[in-house]
C-alpha cells in the first residue's frame, strides 16, 4: 500500500492498480525535482571546481597547502550554520542586495532567498569541496610530460585538453559527479531553511513523515524509492565511466 502510494499509485476497486489523481499525485514529482536539483547542483560545482582545482594542483607545495586549507574551512563550520549564514546574505535587505542596490546595478530588491536560486547558491557552496578535491586529488598527481609530449608533436592548446588532459581527469570528474549528486539528493536541511514550499525535496517529506505525522510506513517506502533511485544512478555511472575510459584507452 504505501510503496503504492510512494509512487502515486492506487488499487483501483476492481484489484488494478492506477493512477491517483493529479490533486493527489505528490511524490513522483518531489522525486523529480530532487533529481534535478542535484543535477544543476552538481553540473554549478563541476563547472566552479575545475579551475580551482587546476591553480590549486598547479600552485607551488607552499601555496598548494595553503589552498587546500581554504577549501576544507567551510567543513570547519556546522551545516546549519553556513545555511543559516545564506539567509543573512540573501535575505531582501541583506548584504547582497544593499551592495546591488548602492551599485545601481538593480533599483529594487532582488528575491534571492525561499526560491529555487537561493537553494542553487547555498547547495553549491556546502558542495563545492566535495567536488573539489576528488579532481585535485586526480590532478596533482598527472605528469607534466604528457602535455610537453603533445605541444611537441604539434598539439595545439585546446586539442592537448581535449585529447590528453582532459582524458587523465576523468576518473576525478566522474567521482567528484557521483559523490556530489549522492550527498545533495539526500540533503533537506538546506532546502527547508532557504528554499519555498516548491522546493523541498525527497529527503524532506522522509523526515516529516517519520518525526512530524509518525507515518513510518510511508516514510519507508519513500526511503525506498530513494535509495532505489539512487543505486540505479550509481550503476548507471559506473557503467557510463567504465565505457568512456575504454573509449579513451582506445
Amino acid at each position: 500500500y504505501y510503496i503504492l502510494k510512494a509512487l502515486d499509485l492506487e488499487q483501483k476497486d476492481g484489484g488494478g492498480i492506477g493512477r491517483v489523481t493529479p490533486q493527489e499525485a505528490t511524490f513522483v514529482d518531489v522525486l523529480g525535482r530532487s533529481l534535478w536539483i542535484s543535477a544543476v547542483v552538481t553540473a554549478i560545482c563541476l563547472v566552479l571546481a575545475f579551475p580551482v582545482a587546476f591553480r590549486i594542483s598547479a600552485a607551488s607545495p607552499r601555496w598548494r597547502g595553503l589552498l587546500l586549507l581554504l577549501v576544507l574551512l567551510p567543513f570547519w563550520t556546522s551545516l546549519l550554520v553556513r545555511t543559516s549564514a545564506w539567509v543573512v546574505l540573501l535575505q531582501d535587505n541583506g548584504i547582497i542586495n544593499s551592495v546591488l542596490l548602492w551599485s545601481g546595478i538593480v533599483d529594487r530588491p532582488v528575491h534571492l532567498i525561499f526560491n529555487r536560486i537561493g537553494v542553487y547558491i547555498a547547495f553549491v557552496h556546502v558542495m563545492l569541496p566535495f567536488m573539489i578535491l576528488p579532481i585535485y586529488s586526480v590532478m596533482v598527481g598527472i605528469s607534466k610530460d604528457y602535455t610537453r609530449a603533445a605541444y611537441s608533436l604539434g598539439a595545439s592548446g585546446p586539442r592537448t585538453f581535449y585529447k590528453v588532459y582532459l582524458p587523465l581527469v576523468w576518473p576525478g570528474l566522474w567521482s567528484g559527479c557521483l559523490l556530489t549528486y549522492v550527498i545533495v539528493v539526500g540533503y533537506y536541511i538546506t532546502p527547508l531553511l532557504v528554499g519555498g514550499s516548491q522546493d523541498q525535496m525527497l529527503s524532506y517529506f522522509i523526515a516529516f513523515y517519520t518525526k512530524q505525522t509518525v507515518n513510518w510506513g510511508l516514510a519507508s517506502a519513500l526511503a525506498i524509492l530513494l535509495t532505489t533511485c539512487v543505486l540505479v544512478l550509481v550503476g548507471l555511472y559506473g557503467l557510463l565511466g567504465r565505457k568512456s575510459q575504454i573509449v579513451v584507452k582506445a
